[in-house]
């Protein structure tokens, strides 16, 4: 059995510095969609280069956050539209 820990409303230094307190606990990091939208992919490189006998996720789905992804876009007003 393997341990993940999802990292999703959360920038690169506060990821970090979580998965620094339970490094040694947990298998699999996944960095989440908000993450990576916030982020850009510098995210899952980051964690990976931090972390590298973790194995990193990247979640880039957007159905689990998708209140979220909507109003970080409009609220930025980057988009006209959201699909």
């Amino acid at each position: 059995m393997q341990l993940q820990l999802a990292l999703d409303l959360v920038n690169i230094p506060e990821a970090k510095a979580l998965v620094k307190e339970v490094e040694e606990y947990i298998d699999i990091v996944e960095v989440g969609t908000p993450v990576v939208i916030d982020e850009g992919l510098k995210a899952v490189k980051e964690i990976k280069e931090a972390f590298p006998n973790l194995t990193v996720l990247a979640d880039l789905k957007i159905m689990d956050a998708a209140g979220y992804e909507v109003m970080a876009a409009s609220e930025e007003k980057t988009a006209n539209a959201c699909s």
